[in-house]
């Protein structure tokens, strides 16, 4: 393997067209640097200088060598540097995962706040179903999760950070009882979000623990996704469960309606972290941000 300090001196040997003024710049004997010379020399099985005239000139290949020598000490600087960005966290990627509602409505705004911190990270935000983020940072393809709920999983950690209400809506114009009582959501037809859904399973977990049973719900439609359940919702296929998060603005332009439910649906966004685990200095910066925040 090449020595480097054997290539450190070769440098300063060209640079300072002497042995006796390299070994001054390398705190070394002159013999030592004629030692390692003649090792480089050994190593490529050629000449490096020309020992035929009154100065110390490299050759054809000790002009290649040394050509090669400054970029590779280039590189090495390089790396050094780069290194020291992963050290601190200042620099690097960071693969995220949010489930819908996180990934479609929270996160590229704090990724936005983060990048102007951070500007040297590279992100990539994967938007999926809660099920599916939860698995990929199990099997270790995300860095960190954010979801709206919490699974059986001995091997991550779930910890609450933001707060979430889930609201019925319906498509404006349609005429409901002020308050319907739980009764009443039997014959409302509903659009759904699909199985993996933390919404859905949200909204499931919170009928069951009033005696519902979700299976008795009149599910007309199933959608893979926020906008889409929205969008199903404004063309009068049904009413929906639908995170206040999403449903804010369209709330606003009243292009939808909110049902009043004699209970309401909690629910936490959970940052989901692989257990025992030390994260890279960059993933628990992003982890304190996002606990920082609001």
């Amino acid at each position: 393997m090449l020595d480097l300090r054997k290539l450190e001196v070769f440098l300063a040997v060209v640079e300072e067209s002497s042995f006796s003024r390299a070994a001054e710049r390398c705190y070394l004997s002159q013999p030592t640097v004629s030692g390692h010379i003649k090792a480089l020399e050994e190593t490529f099985g050629v000449p490096l200088f020309d020992r035929h005239t009154r100065e110390v000139r490299p050759t054809r290949a000790g002009e290649l060598l040394y050509d090669y020598a400054k970029k590779i000490f280039k590189l090495l600087a390089e790396l050094e540097k780069e290194m020291a960005f992963f050290r601190t966290g200042t620099k690097g990627p960071l693969l995220l995962g949010g489930s819908t509602i996180p990934g479609q409505y929270i996160l590229p705004s704090l990724l936005g706040a983060f990048k102007k911190v951070h500007p040297a990270t590279k992100i990539t935000l994967k938007v999926a179903d809660s099920g599916e983020i939860v698995r990929l940072v199990s099997e270790g393809e995300l860095d960190l999760g954010v979801v709206g709920a919490s699974f059986p999983a001995e091997e991550l950690i779930f910890e609450p950070l933001w707060e979430d209400e889930i609201i019925l809506v319906v498509p404006k114009g349609w005429r409901l009882k002020p308050s319907p009582s739980l009764t009443d959501l039997f014959s409302l037809p509903l659009v759904a979000r699909e199985e993996g859904s933390g919404t859905w399973l949200t909204v499931k977990q919170t009928l069951q623990e009033r005696g519902i049973d979700p299976a008795g719900l009149n599910i007309v439609a199933e959608f893979g996704s926020t906008e889409a359940v929205k969008q199903a919702v404004k063309a009068g296929v049904g009413g929906a469960f639908l995170s206040k998060i999403a449903a804010s603005e369209d709330l606003a332009r009243r292009e939808l309606q909110e049902v009043t439910l004699p209970f309401q649906i909690k629910r936490h966004f959970y940052l989901v972290l692989p257990r025992g685990r030390t994260p890279p200095p960059l993933v628990q910066i992003f982890v304190d941000f996002c606990r920082k925040s609001d």
